[in-house]
């Protein structure tokens, strides 16, 4: 049994850290923790994080309470993303339910998206979001685990 052991080690370290994947009226995916800051603000106790993907086009933004649980996103998690086909290029999505799930508030999140031959972290939070958004383009779905670097 000791190979399981190994193999689920060597499995988890080729897995992206972040992979939020969107669906609905936008289709993409993050797949980089690189791009994702945060910072739990100690007088209220909140976590502000920003997620982004380079290619994606999209930052997803949220505020919720810095300890480890559910948060609901309704009204705490926001996208804004960019329609270069649109007469209005900006689209500002708002969370209308699910949650923002915090699991680890003091993680150590590896730099260059979990690379194995990079062992450079900093200190940072892990999470995942499963929640819906709207905006006047219609309805996304969010969902999947995120990583992001913090300077605390």
């Amino acid at each position: 049994m000791p190979w399981l052991a190994v193999a689920l080690v060597l499995l988890a370290q080729g897995s992206p850290m972040t992979n939020v994947v969107v669906s609905g009226a936008e289709s993409l995916t993050f797949t980089v923790s690189d791009t994702n800051a945060c910072y739990i603000d100690d007088s209220n106790n909140a976590l502000n994080a920003q997620l982004t993907d380079p290619t994606s086009g999209m930052v997803i933004s949220f505020t919720v309470l810095g300890t480890v649980g559910d948060h609901p996103a309704k009204d705490q998690l926001t996208a804004l993303s960019f329609d270069a086909q649109g007469a209005d290029p900006f689209v500002s999505w708002n969370g209308t339910s699910g949650t923002v799930t915090l699991e680890d508030v003091a993680a150590s999140v590896p730099v260059e998206s979990g690379d194995a031959s990079i062992s450079a972290s900093t200190h940072g939070v892990r999470g995942h979001i499963e929640a819906d958004l709207t905006s006047k383009q219609g309805t996304i779905h969010l969902s999947g685990p995120f990583a992001c670097h913090s300077p605390q």
